[in-house]
Protein backbone atom coordinates (compact mmCIF):
# COMPACT_ATOMS: atom_id res chain seq x y z
CA UNK A 1 0.00 0.00 0.00
CA UNK A 2 0.95 3.67 -0.29
CA UNK A 3 2.27 5.24 2.90
CA UNK A 4 -0.55 7.23 4.51
CA UNK A 5 -1.34 8.89 7.80
CA UNK A 6 -4.56 10.41 9.12
CA UNK A 7 -5.22 12.66 12.06
CA UNK A 8 -8.18 14.41 13.64
CA UNK A 9 -6.22 17.07 15.53
CA UNK A 10 -3.27 18.97 14.05
CA UNK A 11 -1.44 19.12 17.38
CA UNK A 12 -1.80 15.36 17.85
CA UNK A 13 -0.55 13.81 14.64
CA UNK A 14 -0.91 10.04 14.55
CA UNK A 15 2.12 7.80 14.49
CA UNK A 16 2.91 6.16 11.17
CA UNK A 17 3.13 2.40 10.79
CA UNK A 18 5.19 1.37 7.77
CA UNK A 19 4.25 -1.76 5.88
CA UNK A 20 6.12 -3.29 3.00
CA UNK A 21 4.61 -1.14 0.31
CA UNK A 22 3.86 2.39 -0.98
CA UNK A 23 0.24 3.09 3.13
CA UNK A 24 -0.68 2.09 6.59
CA UNK A 25 -2.83 4.03 9.01
CA UNK A 26 -2.43 4.80 12.68
CA UNK A 27 -5.32 6.94 13.95
CA UNK A 28 -4.81 9.83 16.36
CA UNK A 29 -6.47 9.77 19.75
CA UNK A 30 -10.03 11.17 19.56
CA UNK A 31 -10.66 14.74 20.65
CA UNK A 32 -12.39 15.59 23.90
CA UNK A 33 -16.12 14.85 23.68
CA UNK A 34 -17.22 18.50 23.83
CA UNK A 35 -14.71 19.76 21.23
CA UNK A 36 -16.01 20.36 17.67
CA UNK A 37 -13.61 18.53 15.35
CA UNK A 38 -13.09 17.35 11.78
CA UNK A 39 -12.27 13.64 11.77
CA UNK A 40 -10.70 12.71 8.43
CA UNK A 41 -10.16 9.28 6.87
CA UNK A 42 -8.54 8.27 3.60
CA UNK A 43 -8.84 4.95 1.77
CA UNK A 44 -5.96 2.58 1.09
CA UNK A 45 -4.16 2.60 -2.25
CA UNK A 46 -2.65 -0.48 -3.87
CA UNK A 47 0.30 -0.03 -6.27
CA UNK A 48 -0.31 -1.66 -9.65
CA UNK A 49 2.07 -1.76 -12.61
CA UNK A 50 0.39 -0.92 -15.92
CA UNK A 51 0.43 -3.65 -18.59
CA UNK A 52 3.62 -3.73 -20.62
CA UNK A 53 1.55 -3.73 -23.81
CA UNK A 54 0.26 -0.26 -22.94
CA UNK A 55 3.44 1.36 -24.26
CA UNK A 56 3.31 5.16 -24.10
CA UNK A 57 -0.48 5.29 -23.64
CA UNK A 58 -1.70 7.25 -20.62
CA UNK A 59 -2.14 5.04 -17.57
CA UNK A 60 -5.74 4.71 -16.36
CA UNK A 61 -6.99 6.09 -13.05
CA UNK A 62 -8.88 3.72 -10.75
CA UNK A 63 -10.14 4.41 -7.27
CA UNK A 64 -8.02 2.75 -4.60
CA UNK A 65 -5.05 2.16 -6.91
CA UNK A 66 -1.75 3.75 -7.85
CA UNK A 67 -1.29 2.64 -11.47
CA UNK A 68 2.08 3.41 -13.04
CA UNK A 69 4.47 2.68 -15.86
CA UNK A 70 8.02 3.92 -16.44
CA UNK A 71 7.08 7.60 -16.88
CA UNK A 72 3.46 8.02 -15.78
CA UNK A 73 1.42 7.35 -12.67
CA UNK A 74 -2.12 7.96 -11.51
CA UNK A 75 -3.22 7.73 -7.87
CA UNK A 76 -6.93 7.92 -7.05
CA UNK A 77 -7.90 7.78 -3.39
CA UNK A 78 -11.27 8.14 -1.67
CA UNK A 79 -11.53 10.40 1.39
CA UNK A 80 -14.13 11.41 3.99
CA UNK A 81 -14.31 14.37 6.36
CA UNK A 82 -16.64 13.73 9.29
CA UNK A 83 -17.92 16.77 11.19
CA UNK A 84 -18.24 16.01 14.92
CA UNK A 85 -19.83 18.11 17.66
CA UNK A 86 -20.02 16.86 21.24
CA UNK A 87 -18.56 13.61 19.98
CA UNK A 88 -21.49 13.03 17.61
CA UNK A 89 -21.47 13.24 13.78
CA UNK A 90 -23.38 16.22 12.44
CA UNK A 91 -22.20 16.06 8.84
CA UNK A 92 -19.77 14.54 6.36
CA UNK A 93 -18.09 15.18 3.02
CA UNK A 94 -17.15 12.35 0.64
CA UNK A 95 -14.85 12.86 -2.36
CA UNK A 96 -12.00 11.45 -4.44
CA UNK A 97 -8.51 12.86 -4.91
CA UNK A 98 -6.62 12.18 -8.15
CA UNK A 99 -2.91 12.70 -8.84
CA UNK A 100 -1.52 12.26 -12.35
CA UNK A 101 2.28 12.58 -12.62
CA UNK A 102 4.25 12.58 -15.88
CA UNK A 103 8.03 12.23 -15.60
CA UNK A 104 10.43 13.25 -18.36
CA UNK A 105 12.92 10.88 -20.00
CA UNK A 106 15.36 13.70 -20.84
CA UNK A 107 14.63 16.38 -18.26
CA UNK A 108 14.88 16.93 -14.52
CA UNK A 109 11.73 19.07 -14.63
CA UNK A 110 8.24 17.60 -14.69
CA UNK A 111 4.72 18.26 -13.45
CA UNK A 112 1.75 16.65 -11.76
CA UNK A 113 -1.94 17.49 -11.91
CA UNK A 114 -3.94 17.27 -8.67
CA UNK A 115 -7.73 17.17 -8.52
CA UNK A 116 -10.03 17.08 -5.51
CA UNK A 117 -13.32 15.89 -6.96
CA UNK A 118 -16.84 17.10 -6.33
CA UNK A 119 -17.83 16.36 -2.75
CA UNK A 120 -21.06 14.80 -1.59
CA UNK A 121 -22.02 16.93 1.41
CA UNK A 122 -24.26 15.54 4.15
CA UNK A 123 -25.64 17.58 7.06
CA UNK A 124 -23.45 20.34 8.45
CA UNK A 125 -20.56 19.82 6.04
CA UNK A 126 -20.57 23.12 4.19
CA UNK A 127 -17.65 25.50 4.57
CA UNK A 128 -14.86 22.90 4.76
CA UNK A 129 -11.68 24.28 3.19
CA UNK A 130 -8.96 22.04 1.76
CA UNK A 131 -5.23 22.80 1.85
CA UNK A 132 -2.35 20.87 0.27
CA UNK A 133 1.36 20.91 1.06
CA UNK A 134 3.81 18.91 -1.08
CA UNK A 135 7.35 17.89 -0.10
CA UNK A 136 9.98 15.49 -1.45
CA UNK A 137 11.86 12.86 0.51
CA UNK A 138 15.13 14.14 -0.95
CA UNK A 139 16.70 17.58 -0.57
CA UNK A 140 17.61 17.48 -4.28
CA UNK A 141 13.96 17.37 -5.35
CA UNK A 142 12.12 20.72 -5.19
CA UNK A 143 8.32 20.84 -5.63
CA UNK A 144 6.51 24.09 -6.48
CA UNK A 145 2.90 23.85 -5.33
CA UNK A 146 0.34 25.53 -7.61
CA UNK A 147 -2.72 23.96 -5.95
CA UNK A 148 -5.28 26.73 -5.19
CA UNK A 149 -5.67 27.93 -1.61
CA UNK A 150 -8.84 28.65 0.31
CA UNK A 151 -11.14 26.53 -1.83
CA UNK A 152 -14.08 24.76 -0.21
CA UNK A 153 -15.33 21.21 -0.74
CA UNK A 154 -18.61 21.09 -2.60
CA UNK A 155 -20.20 20.83 -6.01
CA UNK A 156 -17.15 21.82 -8.03
CA UNK A 157 -13.82 20.12 -8.62
CA UNK A 158 -10.69 21.78 -7.23
CA UNK A 159 -7.86 21.39 -9.73
CA UNK A 160 -4.24 22.42 -9.41
CA UNK A 161 -0.70 21.56 -10.38
CA UNK A 162 2.64 20.75 -8.79
CA UNK A 163 5.88 21.41 -10.66
CA UNK A 164 9.04 19.52 -9.74
CA UNK A 165 12.75 19.96 -10.34
CA UNK A 166 15.53 17.59 -9.30
CA UNK A 167 19.28 18.05 -9.27
CA UNK A 168 21.76 15.20 -9.70
CA UNK A 169 25.52 15.26 -10.13
CA UNK A 170 27.44 13.52 -12.90
CA UNK A 171 27.06 9.72 -12.73
CA UNK A 172 24.73 10.06 -9.73
CA UNK A 173 21.06 9.26 -9.13
CA UNK A 174 18.39 10.39 -6.68
CA UNK A 175 15.67 8.00 -5.48
CA UNK A 176 12.74 9.65 -3.73
CA UNK A 177 8.97 10.24 -3.73
CA UNK A 178 6.57 13.12 -3.20
CA UNK A 179 4.61 13.49 0.04
CA UNK A 180 1.12 15.00 -0.05
CA UNK A 181 -0.10 16.58 3.20
CA UNK A 182 -3.80 17.51 3.20
CA UNK A 183 -5.40 19.72 5.85
CA UNK A 184 -9.15 20.38 6.21
CA UNK A 185 -10.52 23.32 8.19
CA UNK A 186 -13.93 24.66 9.15
CA UNK A 187 -14.61 27.73 11.33
CA UNK A 188 -15.18 26.70 14.95
CA UNK A 189 -13.75 23.19 14.44
CA UNK A 190 -10.35 21.69 15.13
CA UNK A 191 -8.75 20.87 11.74
CA UNK A 192 -8.03 17.36 10.51
CA UNK A 193 -5.99 15.84 7.73
CA UNK A 194 -3.95 13.00 6.30
CA UNK A 195 -0.88 12.41 4.17
CA UNK A 196 0.39 9.81 1.72
CA UNK A 197 3.18 9.41 -0.83
CA UNK A 198 3.51 9.16 -4.58
CA UNK A 199 4.82 6.21 -6.54
CA UNK A 200 8.63 6.28 -6.02
CA UNK A 201 10.68 7.92 -8.76
CA UNK A 202 14.35 8.27 -9.58
CA UNK A 203 16.33 10.94 -11.42
CA UNK A 204 19.80 10.18 -12.79
CA UNK A 205 22.70 11.51 -14.85
CA UNK A 206 24.40 8.19 -15.57
CA UNK A 207 24.45 7.91 -19.37
CA UNK A 208 27.97 8.92 -20.46
CA UNK A 209 30.47 7.64 -23.00
CA UNK A 210 33.28 5.32 -21.94
CA UNK A 211 35.76 8.17 -21.53
CA UNK A 212 33.20 10.07 -19.41
CA UNK A 213 33.74 13.16 -21.57
CA UNK A 214 30.20 13.58 -22.91
CA UNK A 215 26.66 12.47 -22.17
CA UNK A 216 24.95 9.92 -24.40
CA UNK A 217 21.59 10.89 -22.88
CA UNK A 218 20.50 13.99 -20.98
CA UNK A 219 19.56 13.59 -17.30
CA UNK A 220 15.97 12.50 -16.69
CA UNK A 221 13.59 10.72 -14.33
CA UNK A 222 11.56 7.50 -14.26
CA UNK A 223 9.39 5.34 -12.01
CA UNK A 224 12.25 2.91 -11.45
CA UNK A 225 10.18 0.21 -9.72
CA UNK A 226 8.33 -0.45 -12.99
CA UNK A 227 9.99 -3.28 -14.96
CA UNK A 228 10.06 -2.45 -18.71
CA UNK A 229 10.02 -4.96 -21.55
CA UNK A 230 12.56 -5.31 -24.37
CA UNK A 231 10.60 -6.26 -27.51
CA UNK A 232 12.99 -5.47 -30.37
CA UNK A 233 14.77 -8.84 -30.37
CA UNK A 234 11.73 -10.51 -31.95
CA UNK A 235 12.61 -9.40 -35.51
CA UNK A 236 16.15 -10.85 -35.25
CA UNK A 237 15.11 -14.34 -36.33
CA UNK A 238 18.01 -16.49 -35.13
CA UNK A 239 18.68 -14.47 -31.99
CA UNK A 240 14.97 -14.65 -31.07
CA UNK A 241 15.05 -18.43 -31.58
CA UNK A 242 18.00 -18.74 -29.20
CA UNK A 243 16.28 -16.54 -26.58
CA UNK A 244 13.07 -18.61 -26.73
CA UNK A 245 15.05 -21.82 -26.37
CA UNK A 246 16.94 -20.60 -23.30
CA UNK A 247 13.88 -18.98 -21.71
CA UNK A 248 12.01 -22.29 -21.99
CA UNK A 249 14.36 -23.99 -19.53
CA UNK A 250 15.96 -23.48 -16.14
CA UNK A 251 14.89 -20.31 -14.37
CA UNK A 252 13.14 -18.87 -17.48
CA UNK A 253 15.28 -15.75 -17.15
CA UNK A 254 13.74 -12.70 -18.78
CA UNK A 255 10.41 -14.35 -19.58
CA UNK A 256 7.35 -12.43 -18.38
CA UNK A 257 4.92 -14.32 -16.18
CA UNK A 258 6.87 -17.46 -15.33
CA UNK A 259 10.46 -16.27 -15.15
CA UNK A 260 12.87 -13.97 -13.40
CA UNK A 261 13.83 -10.56 -14.84
CA UNK A 262 17.27 -9.74 -16.15
CA UNK A 263 19.23 -6.83 -14.67
CA UNK A 264 21.47 -4.40 -16.51
CA UNK A 265 25.23 -4.68 -16.12
CA UNK A 266 26.85 -1.30 -16.88
CA UNK A 267 30.52 -2.17 -16.29
CA UNK A 268 32.32 -2.66 -19.63
CA UNK A 269 34.86 -4.92 -17.94
CA UNK A 270 32.14 -7.13 -16.46
CA UNK A 271 30.32 -7.26 -19.80
CA UNK A 272 33.45 -8.41 -21.60
CA UNK A 273 34.14 -10.97 -18.89
CA UNK A 274 30.58 -12.33 -19.26
CA UNK A 275 31.02 -12.60 -23.03
CA UNK A 276 34.44 -14.27 -22.81
CA UNK A 277 33.11 -16.98 -20.52
CA UNK A 278 30.43 -18.19 -22.97
CA UNK A 279 31.66 -16.92 -26.34
CA UNK A 280 35.47 -17.00 -26.01
CA UNK A 281 37.48 -14.81 -28.33
CA UNK A 282 39.31 -16.83 -30.94
CA UNK A 283 36.73 -19.58 -31.39
CA UNK A 284 35.91 -20.27 -35.03
CA UNK A 285 32.33 -20.25 -36.37
CA UNK A 286 31.15 -23.32 -38.28
CA UNK A 287 31.06 -21.18 -41.44
CA UNK A 288 31.88 -17.59 -42.39
CA UNK A 289 29.33 -14.90 -41.61
CA UNK A 290 28.24 -16.33 -38.27
CA UNK A 291 28.77 -14.92 -34.77
CA UNK A 292 28.39 -16.37 -31.28
CA UNK A 293 25.23 -15.15 -29.55
CA UNK A 294 24.71 -15.57 -25.82
CA UNK A 295 21.63 -15.40 -23.65
CA UNK A 296 21.22 -14.02 -21.02
CA UNK A 297 22.92 -11.02 -22.60
CA UNK A 298 26.51 -10.27 -21.66
CA UNK A 299 25.27 -6.78 -20.74
CA UNK A 300 23.06 -8.27 -18.02
CA UNK A 301 24.10 -9.30 -14.52
CA UNK A 302 22.82 -12.78 -15.37
CA UNK A 303 25.27 -13.04 -18.28
CA UNK A 304 28.36 -15.24 -18.42
CA UNK A 305 28.26 -17.95 -15.75
CA UNK A 306 26.10 -16.02 -13.26
CA UNK A 307 23.12 -18.36 -13.72
CA UNK A 308 23.07 -22.18 -13.79
CA UNK A 309 23.98 -23.97 -17.01
CA UNK A 310 20.34 -24.92 -17.69
CA UNK A 311 19.42 -21.20 -17.67
CA UNK A 312 21.92 -20.00 -20.27
CA UNK A 313 22.90 -20.85 -23.81
CA UNK A 314 24.69 -19.83 -26.99
CA UNK A 315 24.02 -20.16 -30.70
CA UNK A 316 25.70 -19.26 -33.98
CA UNK A 317 23.69 -16.49 -35.60
CA UNK A 318 24.17 -14.28 -38.68
CA UNK A 319 26.70 -11.55 -37.98
CA UNK A 320 24.30 -8.87 -39.27
CA UNK A 321 21.82 -9.85 -36.54
CA UNK A 322 24.55 -9.67 -33.91
CA UNK A 323 25.57 -6.23 -35.15
CA UNK A 324 22.00 -4.97 -34.70
CA UNK A 325 21.45 -6.53 -31.29
CA UNK A 326 23.84 -4.36 -29.28
CA UNK A 327 22.44 -1.13 -30.68
CA UNK A 328 18.88 -2.19 -29.96
CA UNK A 329 19.71 -3.06 -26.36
CA UNK A 330 21.41 0.32 -25.85
CA UNK A 331 18.44 2.14 -27.42
CA UNK A 332 16.11 0.29 -25.06
CA UNK A 333 18.25 1.18 -22.03
CA UNK A 334 18.11 4.87 -22.94
CA UNK A 335 14.42 4.88 -23.81
CA UNK A 336 13.50 3.39 -20.43
CA UNK A 337 16.38 4.94 -18.45
CA UNK A 338 17.60 1.53 -17.33
CA UNK A 339 20.63 2.09 -15.13
CA UNK A 340 23.04 -0.40 -13.55
CA UNK A 341 21.16 -3.18 -11.71
CA UNK A 342 17.72 -2.16 -13.08
CA UNK A 343 15.42 -5.06 -13.92
CA UNK A 344 13.86 -5.70 -17.35
CA UNK A 345 12.01 -8.42 -19.27
CA UNK A 346 12.73 -9.78 -22.75
CA UNK A 347 9.76 -10.63 -24.98
CA UNK A 348 10.26 -12.47 -28.28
Amino acid sequence: MLLRRTYGIISGIAAVALTGGLVSVAQAAPAAAEEPVLRVTVGSVQPQAAPAEGGAAAVPCQRGKAIYNRYQSCIMVGATVNVLRNGRPVGSAHFDITHRMTLKQKSLKWSESVKVGKARLVGNARGITVGLKVTCGSSKCKPTNKFPRGRKLGGSEISGKVNYQDKVAKLQKDNTSAKYIYTFTKPGYTPGGFDYRSVPFRCDDTFWNRALTRRTLNPGCAHHTYIPVLTTMGSLTDIAKNIRRVQAGGGHYGRIGSGKPLHREASERAIQDNRDKVCPRGQRPPRPGLSCDEYPFASSREGGHHVPADSRGTAWVPKEEQDKQGGRIQTFQKKERIVHRDAFWVKV
